[in-house]
Order: C-alpha cells, then sequence, then structure tokens
C-alpha cells in the first residue's frame, strides 16, 4: 500500500513540476534571441505541458498537479480527504523545485503579479471565476464513467488556454497555488505580497466550481471518484477485502 501511495505522490511531484517549469522557463527567455512572450505562447505552453503531463501521469494519480483541484475533489468527496496532505505537499514541492530549476537554468521569469494589484476585488474576482470553469470541467471529465480516457487531458488542457488568454492580461491566469507560488518564492517582491490572490482565488474558485457541477450531475450512478477509478483504488486500499485464509474458526 504504501509503495503504490508513493508512487502517486511522486507522479504529483513530477506532473506539477513539468506544469511549472515549463511555463516559467518561456517567460525567463521571451527576451532572448527566438524567445516569446506573447500572451499565446503562454496559453499554449501552460496548456499543452497540462495536456502531456494528464496523459503521461493520469493513470497514476489521477493528475490533479493543483493543490485547488484537489481541494475541490475533496471538498466534492470525489477524493479521500486523508490523501489531500500528502498531494498537497507534493505538488508545493515540485512547483518550488521546479521554479528553482527554471531560475537556475534559464534565469528569472514565470512569476505572476496583477496588472493592477490594487483593484484586489477585480484579481481575485478573475482567479475565482477562471478557476471555477477549469474545475467544473475537471470534475466532468474526469468523475463520469461514460467519458472516454482520451477526453480529459485534451477538455482540460484547453480549458488551461482559454483560463490564461482570458485572466492573462489580468492575473497572468494561474488558477494554481502551487504555479504561482514556486516562481513568486524566488522572485520576492510584488510577486509574493500579492499572493494571496492566487491561494485564496483559485482555491474558492475551485470548491465552487466542484460543488456547482455535483448539484447539476443528473445521473450518479455513472459517477466515479476521479478517472481511472482512483477514489475506489484508494478506498479499497483503507478497507481491503478480508483475506479468508486469515479467518478465525469460531
Amino acid at each position: 500500500m504504501k509503495d503504490r501511495m508513493t508512487k502517486r505522490y511522486v507522479a504529483e511531484f513530477v506532473g506539477t513540476f513539468f506544469i511549472v517549469f515549463a511555463p516559467a522557463a518561456l517567460s525567463a527567455t521571451a527576451h532572448r534571441s527566438g524567445g516569446d512572450g506573447s500572451l499565446l505562447s503562454a496559453a499554449l505552453v501552460s496548456g499543452l505541458v497540462v495536456l502531456a503531463m494528464i496523459y503521461a501521469l493520469g493513470p497514476i494519480s489521477a493528475a490533479h498537479f493543483n493543490p485547488a483541484v484537489t481541494l475541490g475533489f475533496a471538498v466534492a468527496k470525489r477524493f479521500p480527504w486523508k490523501y489531500a496532505a500528502p498531494y498537497w505537499f507534493a505538488q508545493f514541492a515540485g512547483a518550488v523545485l521546479a521554479a528553482g530549476a527554471s531560475w537556475l537554468l534559464m534565469g528569472p521569469g514565470g512569476a505572476h503579479v496583477p496588472s493592477d494589484p490594487a483593484l484586489f476585488l477585480r484579481n481575485i474576482g478573475t482567479e475565482i471565476l477562471i478557476t471555477t470553469l477549469l474545475m467544473m470541467v475537471i470534475i466532468s471529465v474526469a468523475t463520469d464513467k461514460r467519458v472516454s480516457s482520451a477526453v480529459p487531458a485534451l477538455a482540460i488542457g484547453l480549458t488551461v488556454v482559454v483560463g490564461v488568454l482570458v485572466g492573462g492580461p489580468i492575473t497572468g491566469g494561474s488558477m494554481n497555488p502551487a504555479r504561482s507560488f514556486g516562481p513568486a518564492l524566488f522572485a520576492g517582491g510584488p510577486a509574493l505580497a500579492n499572493y494571496f490572490i492566487y491561494l485564496v482565488g483559485p482555491c474558492v474558485g475551485a470548491v465552487l466550481g466542484a460543488v456547482l457541477y455535483e448539484a447539476m450531475r443528473l445521473e450518479g450512478e455513472h459517477a466515479a471518484g476521479a478517472h481511472n477509478e482512483l477514489f475506489e483504488a484508494l478506498e479499497d486500499i483503507d478497507h481491503p477485502e478480508p483475506d479468508p485464509s486469515q479467518a478465525t474458526l469460531l
């Protein structure tokens, strides 16, 4: 059991690492010859790396790669609370290491700072709404047994692209507390001072998206804990079937 859970935590660490490293590295190299600092490029890189990591690691950990998503699943009772903290630790650790690697190899970049920090409600509201959209898409494609396994990565990756395009000019379009924390930790200053927006906004949005979708769900019998039945697998770990060979004769 411990070995299987460790592999899931490692998958969350690795997936979050690359989800943070790719857009941070793109940002860091934007000013160099051949670099591209456009919003469209940032959106595409962010969405495509999410898509790739879901395809690669989704069968192992269900590919949360985002503390807000883990929170949303847990609130919706699609992920056991007892595993939330280890997932969060793995995600934040991956994000910090990725930001450090990006800064070391590519230079400074990737930190999220609102375009106008004084407009607090606009900034946090933007993160709430785009994360609500993201979480609704995630929980819909990841917890319906009728959805093909090829669909979640594409749907979620494209939604990340939309979120960055919409929220980018306002907040950078984070939707992920770990994604913002790693670069902010190295950038300090305004990025770290405004991190509250990128922690609370996505977490509130993920909970809203999960609760809203669960309220609209029509056919509960088709619901699953996550794609690849992670919830059921974890429940089996927590409550294993008794071994008949160990039964005590009365």
